[in-house]
């Protein structure tokens, strides 16, 4: 026996259709199965945007003494403070949340950090490279030793050798916790400053010899 089928020939609008009606049809089932159960929902509030002012106000009464004992005189101070409300609802829990604390904390912690915690050995270590300078004949050695900064701040070196991973770590300070001038000299690079102008008392001379003694070239 043979059989023989026909194909049927539907387009993409007759497919959807058909799906519509199958899921109507099955929702449909569902919802006679479970009409006998009893459907609640919470309570909604709507919060009105612009809908009034919120005041707080703090008051302060006292009497004046008076001659005359048939009237009485009374002296009042009042101070209110007003706001419009949010029109998203605000909670407490939601506040250590936002991205807006997370940058508030890190500025907090920052500024702790740079008030309380000196960096004390990067501080002394600086004293060391500057005294060092100066034995060399360089008078203005710390000028020498903020272009440093500078110019590794703005070109620091590549991760290719342990001498250019120290002299990133050791001169460029990852906190401000060190005194201004060193900060300065570091944002300085950062921004893309001339460091060349920014420290024209550092000799060149001076300069090209530290670069020989390190043999790199900047």
């Amino acid at each position: 026996m043979h059989s023989s089928c026909k194909q049927l020939d539907l387009n993409p609008s007759a497919v959807l259709l058909l799906f519509v009606l199958v899921g109507s049809a099955g929702g449909y089932g569902d919802a006679t199965s479970t009409s006998a159960l009893s459907l609640s929902r919470s309570k909604r509030l709507a919060i009105f945007n612009g809908s009034g002012t919120n005041k707080i106000v703090v008051g302060l009464a006292f009497p004046i003494k008076q001659a005359d004992t048939l009237q009485s005189v009374w002296g009042f101070i009042n101070y209110q403070a007003q706001y419009v409300p949010s029109p998203v609802p605000i909670y407490w829990w939601s506040f250590w949340n936002t991205s807006t604390f997370v940058t508030t904390a890190r500025e907090w912690r920052k500024q702790v950090q740079s008030r309380v915690f000196q960096d004390e050995t990067r501080i002394w270590l600086y004293d060391v490279v500057e005294t060092g300078l100066e034995r060399f004949g360089d008078r203005n050695a710390g000028a020498c030793l903020l272009k440093s900064i500078c110019e590794i701040s703005q070109r620091p070196f590549m991760h290719g050798s342990i001498f250019g991973e120290i002299l990133n770590a050791v001169l460029v300070p990852s906190l401000d916790n060190v005194p201004e001038k060193y900060l300065v000299a570091r944002n300085a690079g950062k921004a893309g400053a001339n460091c060349w102008k920014t420290y024209s008392d550092c000799s060149k001379k001076m300069w090209n010899k530290l670069i020989r003694m390190a043999k790199i070239k900047i």
